[in-house]
């Protein structure tokens, strides 16, 4: 059994699919989704019923909530709000409205919805942590922060080593290059905290690719962006 993790596809819903064929995934391996399915790509209902169909069919997927599908649901909660508006002009949020065909977040069917609601905000698998964001190493149980695991951009956090353990923290949210990505599974005993979203949805040199860690051997696979 292979263990994977996958973050930050943003409705690169093409690109996602070749990488799947590209790591052969199988029932029998484990698929971690470090959040950020939707907005700005053009495929955000597609990521979301991919996940959906591969569950159903016996795949192994394990989802985490990222802070843009906490914006969805906010803006689901509160469709008036200020941040709802933003969500939709500023963050990527109309081209998932767009992606489902409708206007208001409102009208998004319920079983999206439900599955989104149902994401973790962080997941434990043996020696790794996964969350989509960060950790608040303030605080006394660094567990307890949300908001830091949606949001935190902080790079090189001070990591309270006596609760961490030998723990290994797998994140997205913050773009790395290939070359920084590769860089920093070399240097993960001195800092145990890796992030993998080669901001596949970015056309900028040395991103826009999706990349894929395998958690037991540590190998990187990367797949250029199809969506654009």
């Amino acid at each position: 059994m292979r263990t994977f993790a996958i973050s930050d596809i943003h409705g690169c819903n093409r690109t996602l699919s070749a990488l799947l064929a590209q790591i052969d995934l199988q029932k029998k391996d484990e698929l971690f989704l470090l959040g950020d399915y939707i907005d700005r790509g053009s495929g955000s209902k597609g990521v979301l019923d991919q996940i959906l169909r591969m569950r159903a069919q016996g795949y192994q997927v394990h989802c985490l909530l990222g802070n843009h599908e906490a914006m969805l649901l906010h803006a689901y909660q509160q469709p008036e709000s200020l941040e709802a508006r933003s969500w939709v002009y500023y963050n990527g949020g109309e081209n998932t409205l767009n992606s489902f065909g409708v206007q208001s977040v409102k009208d998004i069917p319920i079983k999206y919805i439900e599955l989104i609601q149902s994401m973790d905000h962080y997941l434990l698998k043996d020696k790794f942590i996964f969350v989509h964001a960060g950790l608040n190493f303030d605080k006394i149980n660094p567990l307890s922060d949300r908001e830091t695991m949606l949001w935190s951009f902080e790079d090189s956090p001070r990591i309270n080593r006596e609760w961490l353990k030998d723990r290994l923290i797998v994140h997205g949210h913050r773009i790395r290059t290939r070359t920084q990505i590769k860089a920093n599974i070399e240097r993960l005993e001195s800092f145990p905290m890796l992030g993998i979203d080669n901001g596949c949805v970015y056309q900028k040199r040395g991103y826009h690719q999706l990349c894929a860690l395998e958690l037991n051997s540590m190998e990187l696979s990367f797949h250029e962006n199809i969506d654009v």
